[in-house]
């Protein structure tokens, strides 16, 4: 007879939501399919099959692995969860009193795995197969019961070389798991899915050399200020971005030298491999200890060559660290912006009504959408993929928007008007995440507006205008998705309470006048 064990998960991933939390729980669901396919005989008719399953252990384990020629084979379990759906006692297993004893019987048993949230996303990096992911395994011990057994001669020649107790492996599963982020309350009114992060930020000259002539002071005198969403998707093709600009404290005569002729729009992605795992990740999550970590305890399902690696036959350098960053602008884009005007933006900072008021600039630089997923290439490290901003024991990765301004200033006047060119250079912190798909199709929806002091701009176009986008907003519509359970309920399983609702004003009721009343 032939016994089969397949694993059906009831989801196809694992989708969590918000950040990694220690205190926050997930169901793993699904049931296990054991199928018996009783044995056909030409010589003697069916008989009923009797099994006992003895055990039937469900295990949920997360790995990362990274493996590369430059560094070698590197491995670490996430977790190990595992539940044995028999333990209490035995199940019996028969085919006994079908019609057909001859043809195939089935039985589903169920099993729900808890398993924490604090747990990285899935991403495949390094050399193919490599990467974090999940996996489902079952195991089962059956054991055969026939109390009556065949009497056929080949029957009774190979009873003795027969085992009465079976190990059975099922086929793993790999579940992914998603880390969503949902819009927070901020996208109900604005058709932004996440609030506005402001920078004040310290930009410095780019290559400023004891030779060049333009005036540090004037330099130094330059505040700065960014806005960029506090969240981007890692589906959206375009990110809005704004900047403004004063002088501080410049003498007003210096103000109408100071120009700004243009900008350019870097956004960067940037990704740190490691040999060993982070230590501080280590310290911050409860990632198993030592003794429980490949290769004292091997990976349920490793890497295809970690046996090389493990047995000396490839040498690896010793590289604790591999960096790469490469560019999300699309190929033919510059990145580069022509502020339209004379540049000249603070020739006026110094009146006394425009005390307060700020040189803006708002655009939108796009994504290239051949960034998104991961293409198959010759070296994994020439692909280009977008992936989201966060922490694992083995990968980083990091966003960052890099602007680089162009200003100039005037030495001289009228015939002896000479005019030297510096580049201010700074940075700011992005995050790609990962949004609901009905959530993501509310933010492409709308379109934002032109709000407040805004100046037009032009990308490589001549003298053009370009529309340009406010990053404040009005309201649009949205649709709602369900709150993740630690927004609902607290960790021992008590619901949070809104204290910003108040309470209704308490109204006594009346007294009510007595049925019966007595005569005097």
């Amino acid at each position: 007879m032939a016994i089969a064990l397949e694993i059906i998960p009831s989801s196809s991933s694992l989708d969590m939501y918000g950040v990694p939390d220690q205190s926050t729980r997930y169901s793993v669901s699904g049931h296990v399919n054991i199928t018996l396919t009783p044995p056909s005989s030409c010589f003697e008719e069916s008989k009923p099959t009797r099994l006992v399953l003895e055990s039937l252990v469900v295990t949920f384990e997360g790995q990362s692995e990274f493996l590369c020629e430059e560094t070698g084979y590197t491995a670490v379990r996430l977790c190990t969860v595992s539940q044995d759906l028999v333990a209490a006692e035995p199940l019996d297993l028969t085919n006994e009193g079908l019609d057909d004893l001859s043809r195939s019987c089935a039985w589903d048993i169920v099993f729900n795995l808890t398993v924490p949230g604090w747990l990285p996303e899935s991403s495949p990096f390094g050399e193919r197969d490599g990467g974090t992911s999940y996996t489902l395994h079952a195991s089962a011990k059956i054991r055969n019961n026939d109390s009556v057994p065949s009497r056929s001669w080949l029957s009774s020649l190979c009873l003795p070389f027969q085992s009465q107790t079976k190990v059975l492996t099922a086929q793993p599963v790999a579940v992914p798991l998603v880390r969503y982020t949902t819009p927070s309350s901020y996208a109900s009114t604005s058709a932004l899915p996440f609030p506005i992060a402001h920078y004040e930020v310290s930009a410095r000259p780019d290559d400023l050399n004891a030779e060049s002539r333009f005036p540090r002071e004037a330099l130094s005198k330059i505040r700065v200020q960014m806005s960029v969403p506090e969240c981007i998707s890692v589906e959206d093709e375009k990110i809005a971005f704004a900047v403004r600009l004063r002088t501080n404290g410049l003498p007003e005569n210096e103000c109408k030298r100071l120009r700004v002729a243009g900008f350019w729009i870097e956004v960067e992605q940037s990704e740190r491999y490691r040999t060993r795992p982070l230590l501080a990740y280590s310290t911050q999550y409860p990632v198993p200890p030592a003794e429980e970590q490949p290769p004292q305890k091997p990976l349920l399902k490793p890497h295809p060559l970690h046996g090389i690696y493990g047995t000396g036959l490839a040498q690896a350098l010793n590289n604790n660290v591999l960096l790469r960053s490469f560019s999300l602008l699309p190929v033919d884009t510059s990145g580069h912006y022509r502020i339209a005007g004379d540049g000249y933006v603070f020739a006026r900072d110094m009146e006394t009504e425009l005390a307060n008021t700020w040189f803006s600039f708002a655009a939108e630089v796009p994504i290239s959408t051949g960034h998104h997923g991961t293409p198959i290439d010759l070296s994994w490290q020439m692909s280009k993929a977008i992936r989201t901003s966060g922490l694992s024991p083995l990968l980083t990765v990091s966003h960052r928007m890099y602007v680089t301004l162009n200003c100039t200033y005037d030495l001289g006047e009228g015939e002896n008007l000479e005019r030297v060119a510096e580049r201010l250079r700074f940075h700011v912190p992005l995050r790609f995440v990962r949004i609901p798909p009905s959530s993501q199709q509310a933010s492409r929806s709308s379109t934002p507006t032109v709000v407040g002091h805004v100046r037009s701009l032009s990308e490589n176009s001549g003298d053009a205008i370009l529309g340009l986008p406010g990053l404040p907003v009005p309201s649009a519509p949205y649709a709602p998705t369900l709150p993740a359970y630690s927004q609902l309920y607290y960790s021992n399983g008590d619901r949070k309470i809104d204290y910003s609702i108040p309470l209704p004003l308490y109204t006594p009721h009346a007294e009510s006048e007595p049925l019966l009343s007595s005569e005097s």
